[in-house]
């Protein structure tokens, strides 16, 4: 089984749209409003129909486009014989015939996408069809065995553990073997050996699964079928963020476990081969037990962090997410405000390993980090007032936030010229320096 590369795109479509009026929260022609005065000039019109996201015709693109720029919030437009009306406030294009309704987006000049929230609690209709929610019940996707075996079969037979709604599989159940051995092959060869697992649970699946594939079919509207394809990833994070994160959702990031190695604020997740990187950011009870997540995660476009940033978000609207490093990423970033959408939890991995524990003691006490000196902090201000001229105004604020980390002590110096290197380029930052000594 391979879990070298990204998830392969088996997940259904909707059989039917989402949009309209009450999808996007409790004032949703509000938010609709400004989403359309934050656009900037739309390069191309989707639309949702039968099950994927279809470009509108160019012969309806060009009135369309003229409109939006108008500043019209509704647009007429007609291709492929029918006549439709636009609605960019609730993002919905209706048929002038059959009033029928779809959900629209658009992808602006800038790359930004605009889509409708996904709607995963509508109400169905009488007469409509249901959403599939085929979650794939193993790790391996296009097996034929959907969620429902999971259910009925032998694991439904299972006690139910200490995680919600999730299921405890049995150690003869194939998934059971198939995490078990990318676990232990990913950790071992770093703990020499005395780890042994004590329990997987396969997570129950429902309306965060309609989001997340929602949301992949998004990205790969906006950023290419690869935009869209989810990959495999560990979650790491102390026991009560775990268990949150399994049965209600990610409540926060586990960034701060991290500390100043950490790649801005955002959920890091690990790559599937390396379970032992987020194991260290999981802490164990006392029985000796701690507990990380095998989850599907969508990374869009992502950009390279690095490590001590404080970054929120991703620094323009051509990106989706953040890495450590592009190449060969360690770490996989996903934003706090994307993390209940594009992250989904598959498998709780319980397991002990009492080398594991000191290896985390140790990383911690050798993680205490000084002050920075008198002298450094005298320094940096007007180094930083400099810099700033060169820095464009939508990343004002990560500079901003990772020196005022530097000045608490949450980073060394010489971390923070490393990032400073990686920001503007070691060619800004010569000529500021040599400014500044007066060449």
């Amino acid at each position: 089984m391979d879990f070298s590369g990204d998830v392969k795109q088996a997940i259904p479509r909707p059989a039917v749209a989402f949009g309209g009026v009450g999808s996007a929260g409790p004032s949703p022609l509000l938010r609709g409003w400004r989403e359309f005065r934050r656009s900037g000039a739309p390069v191309r019109f989707l639309c949702f129909e039968d099950g994927a996201w279809a470009d509108v015709e160019g012969e309806a693109a060009v009135p369309l486009r003229r409109s939006f720029l108008d500043g019209r919030v509704v647009a007429e437009a007609a291709y492929g014989g029918r006549e439709f009306l636009f609605d960019f406030l609730r993002m919905v294009r209706i048929d002038a015939g059959t009033a029928q309704e779809v959900a629209m987006g658009w992808i602006d000049d800038r790359g930004a996408c605009f889509f409708p929230v996904p709607d995963s609690g509508r109400k169905r209709k009488r007469g409509e069809p249901e959403l599939e929610d085929r979650a794939s019940s193993g790790v391996e996707e296009g097996s034929d065995e959907s969620s429902d075996t999971v259910e009925s079969g032998r694991v439904g037979k299972a006690a139910r553990g200490t995680w919600g709604r999730a299921v405890r599989l049995v150690e003869t159940d194939k998934f059971y073997q198939v995490v078990k051995k990318l676990f232990l092959s990913g950790i071992a060869p770093r703990v020499g050996g005395g780890v042994a697992i004590t329990a997987v649970h396969k997570v129950a699946q429902g309306p965060r699964c309609r989001a997340f594939q929602q949301q992949g079919q998004l990205l790969a509207a906006a950023r290419g079928a690869d935009g869209g394809n989810a990959k495999f990833a560990w979650y790491g994070a102390p026991s009560a963020d775990v268990a949150a994160a399994v049965e209600h959702g990610f409540g926060r990031t586990n960034s701060r476990v991290l500390g100043h190695r950490a790649h801005g604020d955002g959920v890091h997740l690990s790559p599937p081969q390396s379970p032992f990187a987020s194991a260290m950011l999981a802490n164990a009870d006392v029985n000796g037990e701690a507990h990380i997540v095998l989850c599907r995660v969508l990374m869009g476009r992502p950009e390279a962090i690095p490590a001590g940033s404080s970054q929120l978000h991703p620094s323009s609207d051509n990106y989706d997410s953040a890495v450590d490093n592009m190449q060969n990423p360690q770490w996989y970033v996903v934003w706090s405000k994307d993390m209940n959408t594009r992250i989904l939890p598959e498998y709780v991995v319980s397991f002990k390993c009492p080398s594991l524990r000191q290896m985390q003691g140790s990383s911690e006490a050798t993680s205490q980090l000084k002050k920075p000196s008198p002298v450094a902090r005298d320094m940096f201000p007007t180094l930083l007032a400099e810099i700033q001229r060169f820095v464009p105004s939508s990343k004002l604020q990560t500079l901003q936030g990772t020196y005022n980390r530097f000045k608490k002590g949450q980073m060394k110096k010489d971390q923070f010229i490393r990032f400073l290197r990686a920001f503007i380029g070691d060619r800004v930052l010569t000529a500021v320096a040599k400014k500044l000594r007066g060449y």
